[in-house]
């Protein structure tokens, strides 16, 4: 998924009120989060100013995501599927 599409997604699960994601990942490993935060994916040179690759600023960045108090950076790159897990009812 490109970071784009990550943006997207995150945002609807906000808007629909999801309790938790359900990360699937490249390597089949699944990641129940509680809570997600995406990162900031601007790079800057020595000098302090931004560089310029907007097309790798696509695809890179990280996702931070904490799930029974432990937080972890996921790649944006190795996120395959982003599933929503509504509030039990």
């Amino acid at each position: 998924m490109t970071r784009k599409e990550i943006q997207l997604a995150l945002k609807q699960m906000d808007d629909r009120g999801a309790y938790s994601l359900r990360l699937h990942l490249d390597n089949r490993t699944t990641v129940l989060a509680h809570q997600w935060y995406l990162e900031d994916a601007k790079k800057t040179g020595e000098d302090g100013q931004e560089g310029e690759e907007q097309g790798a600023d696509e695809e890179e960045g990280l996702l931070r995501v904490v799930t029974r108090g432990r937080q972890a950076l996921i790649a944006i790159g190795r996120i395959v599927l982003i599933e929503m897990v509504p509030p039990a009812s």
